[in-house]
């Protein structure tokens, strides 16, 4: 009588945490022996230099971290990161939402910062990060390479490995959680644990990460240059929560709320007539 093996779906909610844990070392070791070189060097923060040395500790420590998920996983490439392609339907809708969304998750974070202010130290750390002299540097480290490769590691090999291992309720908190806690501060993890909640239903509705970059990368470069040009939004309040404590005006927020609300019904709209279809 054969004995049935028992297929270990990685990774499990213990083996993600040794992921982050193991993400969350590489960049601060590598962060401080960078941090070291460039004092010894006098390299000022501002330089091409700097935001290159950042860009690549982020690659390396996210690249190991992927790397080693992905072989684990025992599983191939776009069975782990669906890299599929998505309907256009599908599209229209995650950007009427992201448009709407965007308003809505700036106010949630004004709300947050007038609660819990962000210390001195954490602003200047963003603001090393939002406006760096060089916009390309901001676009490729806050923007690009996080879209990408956060959402490989979360929505890719750790929510891949929870669907297998839990229900998908479950795999779609925990993995969110994790994507919050990632952030290492409480200013981000409101709005990363929502965006995570919403871009793990996406991927399992659609089997595809690729909305899911979107989403991400729509998110982080509004802010960017939402920072970047302050002076020229006409907006108060809006994405301007760290450097500027304030509320959007109720008109603006309506308008997100609308956005947001049309978004979702669209896209539910769609996944009924894609599973109708067959």
């Amino acid at each position: 009588m054969e004995e049935k093996t028992e297929v270990i779906n990685y990774p499990k909610i213990k083996n993600a945490i040794l992921l982050c844990l193991l993400l969350c070392g590489i960049q601060i070791t590598a962060g401080l022996v960078f941090g070291i070189i460039i004092g010894l060097l006098g390299i000022e923060t501002d330089s091409i230099i700097y935001g290159i040395g950042i860009i690549f500790i982020n690659l390396l420590s996210f690249g190991l971290v992927i790397f080693l998920g992905y072989k684990k996983s025992h599983k191939n490439f776009n069975e782990i990161f669906m890299f599929n392609k998505v309907s256009f339907k599908y599209w229209v809708s995650i950007i009427v939402f992201m448009l709407g969304f965007i308003i809505v998750s700036s106010e949630l974070d004004n709300i947050l910062y007038y609660f819990l202010p962000m210390p001195a130290f954490f602003q200047d750390m963003f603001a090393l990060m939002l406006v760096n002299k060089y916009i390309i540097v901001s676009i490729l480290l806050v923007g690009i390479i996080p879209a990408f490769v956060e959402e490989m590691l979360f929505r890719g090999i750790i929510l891949n490995g929870f669907r297998r291992n839990y229900s998908l309720k479950k795999a779609v908190i925990l993995s969110s959680v994790l994507f919050g806690i990632i952030h290492l501060n409480p200013w981000q993890f409101v709005t990363a644990f929502i965006i995570g909640i919403i871009s793990a239903w996406i991927c399992i509705k659609t089997e595809s990460i690729i909305l899911c970059i979107y989403i991400h990368l729509f998110n982080n470069l509004v802010y960017v240059f939402a920072i970047k040009f302050n002076d020229i939004i006409p907006v108060k309040g809006f994405n301007t929560a760290f450097s500027e404590q304030t509320f959007q005006p109720l008109w603006f927020d309506i308008i997100g709320i609308l956005f947001t609300a049309a978004g979702i019904v669209l896209f539910l709209n769609n996944i009924k007539k894609t599973r109708n279809n067959t």
